[in-house]
C-alpha cells in the first residue's frame, strides 16, 4: 500500500492512503511534541483529507514524547475535527501504558483504540 499524498515535518510524516485513511508517523526522539506540533499535524491531516473527517492511524517511535498540552489538544473536538476515528499503534508495554493513560485521562472525543500492529489498526479503521 503506497501513500498518494504526504506532508513531512522534521519530527513526523503524515500520509494519505488511497483506501482513505491517514497514517501519522512520529519519528523524532529529540523533540517533545507540544500543542504547536500537534496543531501542525492536525492541520496537515485536514489538508490531506480536504477538510473532511477521515480515519487516522498514529505510529510513534518507542521514545516519542507528548506534553500535556499536546495530549489535551489531540483529545479535544478541535484536535479531532478531521478525525473520524483514531487507531494508536503501540510498540511495547511502555507505549501501551501511556496510551491507556491518554485514553482514560484525556478521553478523546472520537472513537479511539490501541493496536499492536498496523495491519490490525487499518482493519479497524476501515471497518464500518
Amino acid at each position: 500500500m503506497q501513500p498518494v499524498k504526504e506532508t513531512v515535518f522534521k519530527y513526523a510524516r503524515i500520509q494519505l492512503f488511497e483506501s482513505r485513511f491517514v497514517r501519522v508517523e512520529i519519528y523524532s526522539d529529540e523533540l517533545v511534541i507540544s500543542h504547536k506540533e500537534a496543531k501542525e499535524m492536525n492541520d496537515a491531516i485536514g489538508e490531506l483529507a480536504e477538510g473532511t473527517e477521515i480515519p487516522v492511524m498514529l505510529v510513534a517511535t518507542v521514545s516519542s514524547q507528548f506534553d500535556s498540552s499536546a495530549r489535551e489538544f489531540s483529545a479535544s473536538e478541535e484536535g479531532l475535527r478531521y478525525t473520524k476515528k483514531e487507531a494508536l499503534v503501540v510498540k511495547g508495554l511502555g507505549q501501551k501504558i501511556i496510551a491507556d493513560f491518554y485514553l482514560k485521562i484525556n478521553k478523546p472525543k472520537k472513537p479511539t483504540s490501541t493496536f499492536n500492529t498496523e495491519e490490525d489498526a487499518i482493519r479497524w479503521l476501515l471497518s464500518d
